[in-house]
């Protein structure tokens, strides 16, 4: 998380002065934002240290768009056919499926199951989709919200690894290069591809359609990283996914 965000953030330094600086309003929007993003990084680092990726990804990624759907119909006045709320009510259905408590076997490791932050992070999905959805569709230039966004929040991570863990994280984190660059490039131009949508598109829909990832994250979670998917995860995965796709579709 430190690569991504801290050497990540390097990346839109050149592109500052290729786009017009922030208004004020936009100012806040950014601010608000970065916020808003580091408790999601903090969020994401302990859900990934504390549980697997095919049991906590479902829940986070499926809270974040039910909040946006249900925020953007009571408050955006976006449109909600009958058949979106079916099928967010099914998306619902298949997160709880992915819910159990207690503990799992992991190989020879007995790994308890924690929620809290799984929660945490959909909660903080819902939040920075819904921020910056709005900064975007509010801005003159959305490249400015969507640059100096990540500019200014390149160094928030950093700044809290230090505090935690001491310069010991600088060397750790750089160590790791050969993950961190791949993955620095997918998270900044995948979401910065997913602002530009925002921009133009209905934020509830849009934020479903992201979610269609679950599905692969939960095989990869199986084939690369070895968790095991029980019958009742497969099921909630897939039923997680189609809902997802029929939001949009409907």
């Amino acid at each position: 998380m430190v690569f991504i965000m801290a050497y990540g953030g390097i990346i839109f330094i050149p592109f500052v002065f290729l786009v017009p600086f922030p208004d004020n309003q936009l100012w806040l929007w950014i601010v608000l934002s970065a916020g808003i993003h580091l408790l999601y990084q903090i969020s994401l680092t302990k859900m990934h240290e504390t549980s697997p990726l095919s049991y906590a990804y479902p829940i986070a990624r499926g809270t974040g768009p039910l909040i946006v759907v249900i925020f953007s119909y009571l408050f955006l006045h976006e449109n909600l056919q009958l058949l979106e709320a079916l099928f967010i009510c099914t998306l619902i259905s298949g997160i709880f499926l992915t819910i159990k408590s207690g503990s799992i076997n992991h190989g020879h490791q007995h790994t308890k199951l924690h929620i809290q932050y799984p929660l945490l992070t959909g909660i903080m999905i819902a939040s920075y989709t819904l921020v910056d959805a709005h900064a975007v569709k509010q801005s003159s230039n959305i490249f400015t919200f969507i640059i100096w966004s990540g500019f200014v929040q390149s160094p928030l991570l950093l700044i809290v690894a230090l505090k935690a863990r001491g310069p010991k994280i600088l060397k750790q984190s750089l160590a790791i290069w050969k993950y961190g660059l791949p993955t620095t490039l997918v998270a900044q131009g995948g979401y910065a591809l997913a602002l530009t949508a925002y921009s133009i598109g209905n934020v509830g829909e849009i934020a479903a359609l992201r979610e269609t990832s679950i599905l692969f994250a939960g095989i990869l979670g199986y084939y690369w990283l070895k968790e095991p998917i029980s019958n009742r995860k497969a099921l909630a995965l897939t039923i997680i996914f189609i809902s997802a796709i029929a939001v949009t579709i409907f």
